[in-house]
């Protein structure tokens, strides 16, 4: 269920899927949907959220533990997410912005994730850069912008049906990374 999930909401968002589609999708019957997910779609949103976040800062973690220059961080990562767009045909984006761009302002729960979500990265690509020589002050500038761009980078990629954005993005931010890395 929640891999289906994440597949429909990197294509269409949040609310551009119905819980009949998502049955559908995932093959599970109606009963199990709340018998799993008391919380309905709010709850499977929730999870699929919480499972990417997850995942995602270990990669991040894992990729500042190797020892590679800042640098290859940035190529390293935005290398990723062209691939990823370019995996689904241009057909989705990161499901956490995906979701954040088109839930409502009733759905507390997964606003809760997606900020823990995206507090998550920025404190795993914050520390790659401090590990790297960054100030405290900028590594959390450069964690910032590099969240934005990152995100940024898969709509645009989306938009234009291109990998361009992700390396655009790559390239800016290397420039960024080297002007705070003497400031």
């Amino acid at each position: 269920m929640l891999t289906a999930a994440s597949g429909l909401f990197r294509q269409r968002g949040y609310e551009g899927i119905g819980i009949a589609e998502l049955l559908e999708k995932s093959g599970a019957p109606r009963g199990s949907l709340y018998f799993h997910f008391p919380g309905g779609k709010e709850q499977i949103g929730a999870e699929v959220i919480n499972g990417f976040a997850i995942r995602t800062a270990a990669r991040f973690r894992e990729l500042d533990e190797s020892g590679v220059d800042l640098e290859t961080f940035i190529v390293s990562v935005f290398k990723t997410t062209a691939k990823e767009s370019k995996a689904c045909e241009f057909d989705g984006s990161c499901p956490i912005a995906a979701i954040a761009a088109g839930f409502g302002v009733d759905n507390k729960l997964l606003a809760v994730a997606i900020r823990d979500c995206f507090a998550a990265w920025e404190a795993a690509i914050a520390q790659a850069a401090r590990t790297r020589g960054m100030t405290e002050a900028n590594a959390a500038v450069f964690a910032s912008a590099f969240l934005a761009s990152m995100e940024g980078a898969f709509v645009l990629s989306k938009a234009q049906r291109s990998t361009a954005p992700h390396l655009n993005a790559s390239r800016a931010m290397q420039a960024l990374a080297a002007a705070l890395l003497v400031n």
